[in-house]
């Protein structure tokens, strides 16, 4: 019960806020970017708040898994589509998977990309981008290591950011998750986590 009460607390406190922000951007707001903003804020601040419930109360220890997941696939969307093309003023550019800088098309190659995740038992995949038209990346992995290569064109000046987002499937206390991304067997990104309510979030671009 107390957990129900803290968890409305905090969604309305959260929710006020994301309704004013919006009140203050006025009809040209972005939808879009104020839901990944709230998602980040509220799944994020209601699972550090569930760390303060013991495990053994029913429900705690899947809740606050499942919550971390939801607010780190949120500011992964935060970062892929508002973030890293204000900083680079760089945008996705057609199915290919091409990159575009700026209003010219700079020079484009062919760059191969690896997304591993690696660790105890197996992993729910939250994000792996970008990739190929249409294709896509299992929800869940029963048993690590898990690989995925992909082809992409990028642009050779800019190739663009990379993602890979991911949480351990229960297991025991003790038990690893990594996850690291290589653009032509280099490391872009490396992360790694541990415990029952492990998760990785991995975004790196080639320097």
């Amino acid at each position: 019960m107390v957990v129900v009460v803290v968890v409305v607390v905090l969604g309305a406190v959260l929710l006020g806020t994301a309704v004013a922000v919006a009140v203050l951007l006025g009809p040209g707001l972005d939808l879009a970017f104020i839901g990944l903003i709230f998602g980040f804020l509220l799944f994020g601040v209601l699972s550090a708040a569930l760390r303060f419930f013991p495990d053994s109360l029913p429900l705690v220890p899947s809740a606050r898994r499942i919550l971390s997941f939801l607010s780190l696939a949120a500011l992964a969307g935060l970062l892929y589509l508002y973030v890293y093309p204000a900083v680079t003023h760089s945008s996705f550019a057609g199915p290919d998977g091409t990159y575009q800088n700026g209003p010219g098309v700079g020079t484009t190659r062919q760059a191969t990309v690896v997304y591993s995740l690696t660790g105890d038992g197996g992993a729910s995949i939250g994000a792996a981008s970008p990739l190929p038209s249409g294709e896509t990346v299992p929800a869940s992995v029963h048993q690590l290591p898990w690989d995925h290569p992909v082809q992409l064109t990028v642009n050779a000046k800019n190739p663009g950011l990379f993602t890979l987002i991911a949480s351990g499937l229960p297991v025991d206390d003790d038990s690893a998750l990594a996850c690291t991304i290589t653009v032509d067997g280099v490391v872009v990104a490396h992360d790694e986590s541990s415990g029952a309510h492990r998760s990785v979030f991995c975004s790196g671009k080639p320097q």
